[in-house]
């Protein structure tokens, strides 16, 4: 066991993907620190742990300072600390949190939730969910129209975004519990499956493919959709299937290919803030429609199943399991129980997922503001290239943008570029042990990755059922992930919403980070694929080419060969 405080890579890989520009993290870490953790904790009398530090930004990647997560699990009653929730702590601290077993009934339970219920009305996860839906729609209804004016000062620019990381941070605020609930009926419906339901061999994760509301499947049905129509009409299918992407594109932007064109605008109209990855250094769908073109194309190739066949397999098996809860003594009690807890976990579980397709709309806006931010320092000279805006932190940005500091911006930036691509292809540990305050100790700690390994048998977490051999896809980039074709296993770091049209022609997903709540687990459960995540320096250890064998049930990826 290291000494200090414990920084876990796992924990933020769940909120976090892949490697983080530094205008990112400082726009988006204080933000998430204070509107989902601190005042939290505030609320709920944990004083003490409200004012550590949540969040530290080391080689690229976001660690979560678990030591802090711990303390604030040994306050939760045991009903909610499942086996799932004490997974995502590093083993050291997990072994200590073994033995927690408050009762529900417990006198310092109760407490709690008194402080919570006084200062926070709508906490409770009967209402929370109806509180998100608000939430999400007045965001649509704010941003989706967001005009950036490319005339405004530098001081109006950095003003603007300050008042939009506020305004996310009010959506965050939202949000919070939505996260927290997600994770507790997930696992607590796992658990009730383990226990009442021991011949259904099946994942509980079966239990939320197919359920409607969740943004980025309607996004995918909509382009599956479009795609059927292209392989169905050999005159749309010769058009959109020949060329380059992006010159369709331009083609559908002037208005060609009739009713096709037409809905393809609206897709592109309804959700094109959604960033092609998790940073703001990556353009918009808006920006780079080609991306769609690719994703039609390569699902019109590859047909697919559509939702109302995922929803009527998890119809079918929701009618075994009621059959089999409702028999024998208390039946009826445990068919109530578990479908309320189903029913909870269903609403948290699109929580879950949309909370990023709205979250999106604030990346957009801040992205579009921070071009017009690099291309201003680009004319006033102090940088080389718009995009290194994004290698500036936010207060480094607006003394810049105010005329102050502008001068040593551009070495700043440029410094940190070259680490960021550095950074790209390591994968450094995924516990760091460091005083809290000491970020050179993390720093320093985080120079000893984990070497490539030779293993015949990568070990992971089993985050999707099924078994598959498939040759592999390494995808480090957009373009990589273009290339994609039907029947291979991409193996990635992490995964984007975004993603889901091209994860679609996979037949397995490996995945280095997040768990069995992140998004390529969600993904790969829903498109019916086995999936392995956590898998570390799985990136680096395979090549595109290589034979494998996914276990999606066990956790393994075996390695075949050429």
């Amino acid at each position: 066991m290291g000494s200090g405080t414990a920084w876990s890579r796992r924990i933020a890989d769940e909120l976090w993907s892949g490697v983080v520009t530094p205008l990112t993290f400082s726009l988006l870490a204080e933000e998430m620190t204070e509107h989902m953790v601190r005042r939290r904790l505030e609320q709920a009398g944990l004083h003490g742990p409200s004012r550590r530090p949540v969040f530290q930004l080391v080689r690229g990647h976001v660690y979560v300072n678990a030591s802090l997560m711990a303390e604030v699990m040994a306050e939760l009653p045991g009903l909610v600390l499942s086996d799932g929730v004490r997974a995502l702590l590093p083993d050291e601290l997990r072994s200590t949190l073994e033995q927690q077993r408050r009762g529900i009934l417990d006198p310092r339970t109760l407490a709690t939730v008194a402080r919570l219920t006084w200062n926070e009305r709508d906490w409770a996860p009967w209402s929370r969910a109806a509180s998100f839906r608000t939430e999400a729609a007045r965001v649509a209804r704010e941003l989706a129209g967001f005009h950036v004016d490319s005339r405004a000062s530098g001081s109006e620019i950095a003003a603007e975004m300050e008042a939009l990381r506020r305004r996310l941070g009010r959506f965050l605020e939202v949000v919070s519990w939505g996260m927290i609930y997600a994770y507790v009926f997930f696992h607590l419906l796992a658990h009730l499956q383990r226990e009442w339901l021991p011949a259904e061999r099946e994942s509980v994760a079966g239990l939320l493919a197919g359920i409607p509301g969740i943004r980025t499947f309607e996004v995918h049905e909509e382009l599956f959709l479009l795609a059927a129509r292209v392989r169905e009409d050999p005159q749309l299918r010769a058009a959109v299937l020949d060329g380059p992407a992006s010159t369709v594109a331009q083609r559908i932007a002037r208005g060609d290919f009739g009713d096709f064109g037409r809905d393809f605008r609206g897709v592109l109209e309804r959700h094109g803030h959604r960033l092609v990855a998790r940073d703001l250094a990556f353009p918009t769908w808006r920006e780079r429609p080609s991306v769609l073109i690719e994703m039609v194309r390569r699902l019109a190739a590859s047909g697919g199943e559509d939702a109302a066949c995922r929803q009527a397999r998890r119809n079918e098996r929701l009618r075994r399991i009621d059959a089999e809860l409702a028999r024998g003594l208390g039946g009826f009690a445990r068919r109530t129980a578990f479908r309320t807890v189903l029913r909870l976990c269903e609403q948290y579980y699109a929580v879950r997922e949309n909370m990023r397709y709205h979250a999106d709309y604030f990346l957009a806006a801040l992205r579009g503001l921070a071009l017009v931010a690099g291309d201003r320092l680009v004319a006033a000279g102090a940088l080389a290239d718009r995009d290194d805006v994004f290698y500036l932190r936010m207060d480094e940005l607006a003394r810049a943008l105010e005329g102050s500091g502008a001068s040593s911006v551009s070495v700043v930036a440029a410094a940190r570029r070259s680490e960021y691509e550095a950074d790209r292809g390591v994968a450094p540990p995924e516990v760091l042990w460091a005083d809290e305050a000491a970020l050179p100790e993390l720093e320093a700690a985080a120079r000893v990755a984990s070497a490539p390994t030779d293993a015949a048998v990568l070990h992971g977490v089993a985050a999707a059922p099924g078994s598959i051999d498939g040759s592999v896809r390494v995808v480090r980039t957009v373009e990589e992930l273009e290339a994609v074709l039907p029947g291979e296993v991409i193996v990635a770091t992490a995964t984007d919403p975004t993603w889901t049209s091209f994860l679609a022609l996979a037949s397995g997903l490996v995945l280095e980070v997040g768990g069995l709540l992140s998004h390529g687990a969600i993904i790969a459960r829903e498109l019916g694929i086995p999936a392995v995540v956590d898998v570390s320096g799985a990136t680096s250890v395979l090549t595109t080419g290589e034979r494998v064998r996914i276990d999606g049930g066990d956790g393994l990826v075996h390695r075949l060969g050429s």
